[in-house]
């Protein structure tokens, strides 16, 4: 087995719109069949999202299957390393859209990408900007751009109901960002659609960018959805946050268990309603508290 200084087990994020109708179900039987593997994979008519994880050489059996197809080759791979497997099991599913959004918005080929480097650039200058970042609340919590925009939205469709009601200037240059990408594919379609004029995305996201500036532009840590729940300026497993138990969301907040007394970190929402360490200490608290 591979090892690296920074753990054994390889997590890699990627995505790709390239039309895959007349294959998408024997790509799903395909990377189905390689079970040694853990992580989630979408596949559809419009494309492939997924991250995945596991030892080193199963991750490079796994990306030599997709380089096979035309349609996927030279994709492009956002890695990390961490100790234990972030996924509790292999799922390869097949979807109608890779990433959920209005339909009509067809991402196809790069548009108007910036590398890290150049954000980075753009970020430092004196230029007028407007930085966006087009993630969910919880995520805008643990961690974002400095001085960007937080459309406080609780999951990426309601992006476009935040366009519908938002004063931005559509004239001004607009960066917008995402985790790895995939939501600025759609994003930007949708602003350019009501008239934005200058709009440009993050290739590769935030993780592209830490994995090049660390400790710069970017504040706090970058929510991941796996058991890491975020990873560090160094792209490494948080050690400051956990899944809350009771709701799922981030959570740093240490808490003894009000019930059986073991130490948890639960969300700040959570420790003022439930402070407990589990939904199932949290039944009987409750049963208790009720008399």
């Amino acid at each position: 087995m591979a090892e690296t200084a920074k753990g054994p087990i390889l997590v890699t994020t990627f995505f790709r719109f390239e039309d895959l109708s007349d294959v998408k179900d024997a790509l799903r039987d395909e990377l189905y069949a390689l079970k040694d593997l853990r992580g989630l994979v979408l596949i559809a008519a419009e494309g492939i999202n997924g991250t995945i994880a596991g030892v080193e050489e199963a991750v490079t059996r796994f990306r030599q299957v997709l380089e096979s197809r035309p349609e996927l080759a030279g994709m492009e791979y956002k890695d990390s390393y961490c100790e234990k497997n972030p996924f509790p099991r292999w799922k390869v599913e097949l979807k109608g859209q890779v990433i959920q959004y209005m339909d009509k918005f067809r991402p196809k080929g790069e548009h108007n990408h910036l590398s890290a480097a150049e954000w980075h650039a753009l970020l430092k200058s004196d230029e007028e900007i407007t930085v966006l970042d087009t993630r969910n609340r919880y995520e805008t919590k643990v961690g974002t751009f400095r001085n960007a925009i937080d459309p406080e939205i609780d999951k990426f469709t309601e992006f476009t109901d935040y366009l519908d009601g938002c004063d931005l200037p559509k004239d001004r240059t607009t960066l917008i960002f995402c985790t790895g990408g995939i939501r600025c594919e759609k994003a930007i379609l949708d602003m350019e659609e009501r008239g934005f004029e200058k709009v440009y995305q993050l290739e590769g996201g935030i993780l592209k960018y830490l994995e090049e500036f660390p400790d710069e532009e970017f504040q706090g840590e970058c929510f991941v959805f796996d058991r890491r729940v975020a990873v560090d300026q160094n792209l490494d497993p948080s050690k400051q946050y956990w899944l809350c138990p009771h709701c799922g969301d981030p959570g740093q907040v240490e808490v003894n268990c009000a019930q059986c007394g073991e130490t948890a970190r639960i969300c700040a929402k959570c420790e003022a309603e439930k402070p407990t360490c589990s939904k199932n200490c949290q039944y009987h608290y409750a049963r208790v508290q009720a008399g």
